[in-house]
C-alpha cells in the first residue's frame, strides 16, 4: 500500500543481483515500505519497478497543509533523548557509510575539504567582520539568525569560554602547555607513544546480503586487541574530533565515494590513506589521549559503544570549553607578541597551503599522465620497433634472422618499460599525493582557527573598555582569551614539527622510489644494448 510519494535528490545505482532500484535525480517514486531499518526506504517508479533505495537520497513531497494548523513544536536543542532515542542508536550507527556520506556532503562541505579563501587570514586587517551582539547572549543560544560567519563560534562555545558561563563544569584531566621561551609554546610530550595499525579491510554483509560494507582492522599497540572498524565509523570519529577540538587541526578522512567502493584497489587505497589518518592522531599529544579516540581503539562490546557515543555527544568541553581542561604558563602574553606571532603564522600557512595545494596537483597529474599518457607513449615506442623486427624476419633467405630478434627485443623492452612506469605511479606518487591531501587538510582547517583566536581578542578588547565590567571579571577574561591563544600557538609548534618531520621522511621515499625506477629502466635498456654488441 503507497504511504507517500517522495523526489529523488541524487542518483542512485543499485547493486546488480541485489533488491537495490536505481534512481536518478527528480525522479518521483512511491514509498511503500519504510520500515526496512538501516535507513532504506522500498518503492515504485513510474515504470513500476519495485526495490530498496536509500532514504537519505529522496525527500517527501508535501501535501497541502489544512488552513490554520500550527506547526510542531521544536524539541529542545539539548535534549539528547528527544529526537534520537537510545534504542535508535543501533540504527544510526549501523547506517552503510556510502549512503550516508551523500546526505553529509549535501549539508555540509568535510572538515577537510574547506577551500579557504586568501581574505580569511587577515588579522586585524578588517577583513573578518565583527559578530552582531545581538545575534547570541551569554548564556550559548541564539536569539536571532545571522548571516554573520562568527554566528557558528556560538554554537562552539566560544561566548560562553570568554565569560565563564560554563557552569557545573565536569571533571576532566588538566592538559598542560609549556613554554620553553618567548616564542616557542608546546603541548605536553606524550607519555607513552604508542602506534595503531590498519590492516586487513574485509568485505561483509548483512540484511540477507542486501547491505555490503568493507570493515578495517585496528590493532592499538598498547592493548594488541584487534577492533573492527567501517569508514562510518572514522566519519563519525571525525566529527566528534571536530567538534570537540575546534581549536586544533584535525587531520582529514579520505575522500567520500560511491561508485567503485568494493574494487580491490580503491579499499586498498582507502585503507592506506585511514593509516595516514590515525598515525597523525595517534602523534598529536592532545588527539591521542582524549576519552573518544581511545574508546574508538579499544571498544569492542555493543552495550559499552552505545555507552561512549552518548557520553561523547554530551560532553560539555567541546569547542571553546576544551580550554578549561588546558594548564597554561601563567604568564600574560603581550598584545604586540600576539599579532606579531599571529601575523607571521598566517603568511606562513596561507603560503604552505597554495604550495601544497599546487604540488599536489602536479603529483595527481603525474600519477594519471604515468598510468595513461607515459604508458601509452612507451608501448607505442615497443610496439613500433617490434613490427620492425617482424618485417627482418620476412626477409628472404632469413639472412637478418638475429636482427629481428635483436630489433623486436626492443620493442619487448620498452613494453616492459611501459608498465614499470604505470606500476611506479602507484610506489612514488600516489603516496607523495597522500601525504600532501592530509597536510592539506590540516593548512585548510586553520583561517578558522586563526578567526576565532582573533575574535576572542576582540572580546576581551570589548570588556576591557566596558565599565560594567569589573577588575576580577576583566582579570579572567584576559587569562581564559590567553589559555586559547597559547593553545594555537602551541598547535602551530606541533604541526610545524610533524611537518618537518613528515615531508623529510616522504620526500627521501619518494626520491628513493624515482632513483629505483630510472635504474630499473636503464638495467633494461643496457641489456638490450648488449644484444647489438
Amino acid at each position: 500500500m503507497a504511504l507517500f510519494k517522495v523526489q529523488a535528490l541524487y542518483d542512485f545505482v543499485g547493486e546488480s543481483n541485489t533488491a537495490e532500484l536505481s534512481i536518478t535525480t527528480g525522479e518521483v517514486l512511491t514509498v511503500t515500505r519504510t520500515d526496512i531499518g538501516e535507513g532504506w526506504w522500498e518503492g515504485l517508479n513510474s515504470r513500476g519497478q519495485s526495490g530498496l533505495f536509500p532514504e537519505a537520497y529522496v525527500a517527501k513531497i508535501e501535501e497541502t497543509a489544512p488552513p490554520n494548523m500550527p506547526p510542531p513544536a521544536l524539541p529542545p536543542q539539548n535534549d539528547w533523548t528527544g529526537a534520537q532515542q537510545d534504542d535508535d542508536w543501533d540504527d544510526e550507527w549501523d547506517n552503510d557509510d556510502t549512503y550516508s556520506e551523500i546526505a553529509n556532503n549535501a549539508q555540509r562541505e568535510p572538515h577537510y575539504t574547506n577551500e579557504p579563501n586568501q581574505n580569511q587570514f587577515a588579522y586585524g586587517s578588517g577583513q573578518v567582520d565583527n559578530i552582531s551582539e545581538s545575534s547570541y547572549n551569554v548564556d550559548n543560544r541564539v536569539t536571532k539568525k545571522s548571516l554573520n560567519i562568527f554566528s557558528s563560534y556560538v554554537k562552539s562555545g566560544l561566548e560562553s569560554y570568554i565569560f565563564g558561563t560554563l557552569k557545573d563544569i565536569p571533571s576532566h584531566t588538566k592538559i598542560r602547555i609549556f613554554r620553553e621561551n618567548d616564542n616557542v609554546f608546546r603541548w605536553e610530550l606524550i607519555s607513552d607513544p604508542y602506534t595503531v595499525q590498519v590492516t586487513s579491510p574485509k568485505k561483509a554483509s548483512k540484511m540477507g546480503g542486501l547491505k555490503s560494507f568493507i570493515a578495517y582492522q585496528l590493532t592499538p599497540s598498547f592493548t594488541g586487541i584487534e577492533v573492527s572498524r567501517r569508514y562510518k565509523h572514522f566519519d563519525w570519529l571525525h566529527d566528534r574530533l571536530s567538534e570537540k577540538f575546534n581549536i586544533i587541526a584535525i587531520p582529514p578522512l579520505p575522500d567520500k565515494q560511491i561508485s567503485g567502493r568494493y574494487e580491490e584497489h580503491f579499499i586498498e587505497h582507502r585503507r592506506v590513506q585511514l593509516q595516514e589518518f590515525v598515525n597523525y592522531v595517534c602523534r598529536h599529544p592532545v588527539l591521542s589521549t582524549c576519552d573518544v579516540w581511545r574508546h574508538f581503539l579499544t571498544c569492542t562490546n555493543e552495550k559499552q559503544w552505545k555507552e561512549g557515543k552518548r557520553k561523547a555527544e554530551k560532553d560539555q568541553l567541546v569547542g571553546a570549553n576544551f580550554c578549561l581542561c588546558i594548564e597554561a604558563p601563567d604568564k600574560d602574553l603581550l598584545a604586540s607578541t600576539i599579532e606579531s606571532k599571529i601575523e607571521s603564522s598566517i603568511s606562513y600557512i596561507n603560503q604552505m597551503d597554495q604550495c601544497i595545494k599546487g604540488l599536489m596537483q602536479t603529483a595527481s597529474d603525474q600519477q594519471k599522465k604515468c598510468e595513461n599518457l607515459y604508458k601509452r607513449e612507451h608501448t607505442k615506442i615497443g610496439e613500433s620497433f617490434f613490427q620492425l623486427g617482424v618485417a627482418f624476419e620476412h626477409r628472404e633467405g632469413g639472412l637478418f634472422s638475429d636482427l629481428a630478434t635483436d630489433v623486436k627485443k626492443i620493442g619487448t623492452t620498452y613494453i616492459e618499460i611501459a608498465k614499470l612506469c604505470e606500476d611506479q605511479a602507484k610506489i612514488d606518487w600516489q603516496p607523495l599525493t597522500d601525504k600532501l591531501y592530509l597536510y592539506r587538510g590540516i593548512t585548510s582547517s586553520y583561517p578558522d582557527i586563526f578567526s576565532m583566536q582573533k575574535h576572542a581578542e576582540q572580546k576581551k578588547k570589548e570588556c576591557e573598555r566596558n565599565t560594567q565590567f569589573s577588575h576580577q571579571q576583566i582579570t579572567e577574561v584576559r587569562k581564559r582569551t590567553d589559555v586559547l591563544t597559547y593553545s594555537v600557538f602551541a598547535e602551530l609548534d606541533h604541526f610545524q614539527a610533524e611537518m618537518n618531520t613528515e615531508f623529510r621522511s616522504a620526500m627521501r621515499s619518494f626520491l628513493q622510489e624515482q632513483v629505483n625506477y630510472y635504474k630499473n629502466v636503464v638495467s633494461r635498456l643496457e641489456d638490450t644494448l648488449r644484444k647489438f654488441e
